[in-house]
């Protein structure tokens, strides 16, 4: 005879355990396949895996004549051409019977949910490295992310005045950085969190661009710029972290017809499933001259 209190430790063995439906992790957003951001091509099938750009880059001069004189200076169109390719990225997952028997999570569905996050990262990761290759960099390892970076790079890319940049930057100019630096951005801005009206005593309602930040806490645009928050930009071991600002003919993204194909086979022998999902896919720096990289420091923001 058992003498005693019954209790929930007594009834362990006949306490059921619920659990919960299983929790996906969230993953980061992605901006560099966006075309309105990079360059996008498609290589069609039977076209081989090189896409080939030709540019004539060199301009032609005009010059002063005289009455009655001949001009004989004929100039040559030449242009040029940069080669690109693409290759291949898979990711594998294997799904064992017992495994499935034994979860009531639909675990095929998920897993091809994840090779798919798993292959746009990967994509999304490649254009990102592409930053640190840039020739001309505003900052540097160590140093805070100056809001100015942004302005004098708008500059410099609208002028193409440097031996550096012939040519103007067309189009939309798109800053992709990290979001602590778009937190360096906004709390830099002159008034945020002041309002006292230095003319006079007191203080007066905030409203413009102060009040936009206040009630957000979000920046889309600044100085004629797009920004865009990349969070798997990569921060180093020193905390530093490789942004850029940049106009879409800076790096070129080449798509397949295999941009993303799932297939599956059974293994009798091992009784599992295995799941293979496959891209195929370029990425490179298409014109070098019409962006900067912006090194700077990415410390976690304590304030």
């Amino acid at each position: 005879m058992a003498n005693g209190v019954t209790t929930a430790t007594t009834l362990a063995n006949v306490i059921p355990t619920v659990i919960s439906r299983a929790r996906d992790v969230i993953e980061k957003p992605t901006v560099m396949t966006n075309a309105n951001v990079v360059t996008k091509v498609t290589i069609a099938d039977g076209d081989g895996a090189t896409y080939n750009w030709p540019k004539f880059g060199t301009t032609l001069s005009a010059q002063s004549l005289s009455e009655n004189v001949p001009i004989n200076n004929p100039q040559t169109l030449i242009p040029t051409t940069q080669q690109f390719t693409t290759s291949e990225t898979g990711v594998q997952v294997i799904l064992t019977d017992r495994a499935k028997r034994q979860t009531k999570e639909a675990m095929a569905a998920r897993a091809g949910k994840f090779m798919g996050n798993a292959m746009r990262r990967k994509v999304e990761t490649t254009g990102l490295a592409l930053f640190s290759g840039l020739s001309r960099d505003l900052g540097a390892a160590g140093n805070p992310f100056n809001p100015n970076f942004l302005s004098a790079a708008k500059v410099r890319l609208r002028a193409g005045s440097e031996s550096t940049q012939t040519e103007p930057a067309e189009g939309d100019i798109t800053a992709v950085i990290h979001p602590y630096h778009v937190h360096d951005i906004m709390t830099s801005s002159a008034t945020l969190g002041n309002n006292q009206n230095v003319l006079a005593s007191g203080y007066q309602p905030i409203d413009g661009w102060t009040e936009e930040l206040v009630r957000e806490y979000d920046i889309q645009r600044v100085y004629g710029v797009d920004i865009a928050a990349a969070p798997l930009i990569t921060i180093d071991g020193s905390d530093d972290a490789v942004g850029a600002i940049f106009n879409k003919m800076a790096f070129l993204y080449i798509g397949t017809s295999h941009s993303m194909t799932m297939e599956k086979d059974r293994d009798i022998e091992l009784r599992a499933d295995m799941m293979v999902l496959t891209s195929e896919y370029g990425f490179a720096e298409l014109e070098d001259q019409f962006g900067f990289a912006m090194t700077a420091d990415a410390s976690v923001p304590t304030s």
